[in-house]
């Protein structure tokens, strides 16, 4: 049992503990003179008299919508199946190393030149259903150090915990705690024990979430517990309070510029006299994905402008600033990548200023280019952009792989009718992805192309001023016919 939890139950005796560590349902349990009900929203005291000191511990059950198992550990549904020899081998050790989460799902890709892994787990000790910052650090350190060791050849590891959360109604898992750390940074740890706080002093920043931070019972002072080290990006996430922000992301008279009727600028395209082509890259940052296409631009001497989901940005910070300390550019995807066609005047102000605030804690940028996802969205989310400061970036060559299609026709896509002033549009959606960039690059290259950011290949001359009205039919149709 882990420290923590022992020290729980010294403090609180048999009964109480029956009550914090048995079923969710409700109950009532008597001891040492105190009361307690424990419902699905969690554990409060009644009477507690002298023991008044427990009631930051007695107060940190998690609801029980947060407790439901997301999984029950066969290795068949745990490997993911991008390297099924080398997701086996780690998962049977991961699942011998004694964590307290339960191991979700592990993944390993490579590239060619750099392998990788994912690896998923779930957020709570698996016997007790309680959360502890110190259980996720040394899962953390358990993951790291079985995963170097147990694969010689693996040069960086994503890893996250998760909890089960509902968006719109539809059961998704949150993640409330990453790492992502390359071999080179902890080798010189890797033969002693694995140490919490050496391994997280070299995964850059850490992300710790308020929804694990509110139910750790090793925060004496709730939401005040940090990581032993580490650079830490903790605290709730912008949606968990998405009204508030809403309304606070926008100062007085700046939804009036959003029912304007002058035009907007944009950059449909680079010059066509250029020789050189933008690499725009959508969505993410991705575990395992990421690091797999920054490797790749980075032993091809290409930048590329990546258009990043903002709640993204939050969940893998480490990621997000991975590609800024390549060289490369961030764009505004919106914080949450929903079509913003369905979008009140409010609700768009509040995607665009949700994105930028997250990339700015994350790594401090400033942004200037926008895409809307899936290329469409309303006249006021043009001049919403405007007003702050944004520039609308579409794309003459869509590669496709949002589709379920293989690397070789995501590739053939991007290429076919690519030429100087071109905008490659791609996305981090997968392994697929990885394995078509180099053939892009190649192919690129073998046109007498050069790749780029879109500041380096299309720049502020492609800047163009469109109505609204006439750019919403062109947006549509760049998107359809991919």
């Amino acid at each position: 049992m882990p420290r923590s939890h022992s020290v729980l139950l010294s403090l609180v005796g048999f009964g109480i503990a029956t009550a914090l560590l048995g079923s969710p349902a409700r109950s009532e349990v008597t001891a040492a003179g105190v009361s307690v009900s424990s419902g699905a929203e969690g554990v409060a005291p009644a009477g507690a008299g002298a023991l008044s000191h427990l009631l930051p511990h007695l107060d940190v059950l998690p609801p029980a919508r947060l407790l439901r198992p997301l999984g029950d550990e066969r290795p068949e549904s745990i490997i993911k199946g991008y390297d099924s020899s080398d997701e086996r081998a780690l998962t049977a050790a991961l699942l011998a190393a004694g964590l307290h989460g339960r191991l979700l799902k592990v993944g390993v890709a490579s590239n060619g030149s750099l392998t990788g892994a994912m690896v998923k787990l779930q957020a709570g000790d698996k016997q007790s259903g309680l959360f502890s910052v110190s259980d996720a650090e040394q899962d953390a350190a358990r993951v790291i150090t079985t995963a170097f060791t147990r694969l010689p050849a693996l040069g960086h590891v994503d890893l996250w915990l998760t909890v089960p959360w509902l968006r719109d109604a539809q059961p998704v898992h949150r993640p409330v705690f990453s790492v992502s750390v390359a071999r080179e940074s902890v080798a010189d740890l890797l033969g002693g024990a694995d140490d919490p706080e050496a391994l997280l002093a070299r995964c850059g920043k850490v992300r710790l979430e308020a929804a694990l931070l509110d139910y750790a019972i090793d925060a004496a002072d709730r939401g005040k517990v940090r990581p032993t080290s580490g650079d830490v990006l903790a605290g709730p996430a912008i949606d968990q309070d998405w009204l508030r922000f809403s309304a606070e992301s926008r100062s007085a008279g700046e939804l009036s510029a959003l029912r304007g009727d002058g035009p907007v600028p944009v950059v449909l395209s680079g010059p066509r006299s250029s020789r050189a082509v933008s690499l725009t890259i959508d969505d993410g940052p991705h575990p395992l994905v990421t690091p797999l296409m920054l490797d790749i631009l980075r032993r091809a001497n290409v930048k590329a402008t990546f258009f990043v989901v903002g709640e993204l940005v939050e969940q893998y910070p480490e990621l997000a600033r991975m590609i800024v300390r390549d060289g490369h550019e961030l764009g505004n995807h919106t914080y949450s990548h929903i079509p913003l066609t369905g979008l009140n005047p409010r609700g768009v102000w509040a995607q665009l200023r949700g994105c930028e605030v997250a990339v700015e804690g994350a790594c401090a940028v400033k942004l200037r280019w926008f895409r809307p996802p899936g290329g469409d969205c309303t006249e006021e989310t043009l001049r919403g952009a405007q007003a702050l400061g944004y520039t609308t970036v579409l794309w003459t060559d869509n590669a496709g792989d949002w589709r379920d299609i293989d690397s070789s026709a995501i590739a053939a896509n991007a290429l076919q009718g690519l030429r100087g002033g071109g905008i490659i549009l791609m996305h981090q959606d997968g392994v697929s992805s990885v394995k078509a960039l180099s053939a892009i690059i190649a192919g690129t290259q073998a046109r007498g192309l050069s790749l780029g950011t879109v500041s380096d290949a299309a720049g502020d001359g492609s800047i163009v001023s469109m109505r609204p009205a006439d750019l919403l039919p062109l947006m549509r149709r760049s998107h359809i016919d991919w």
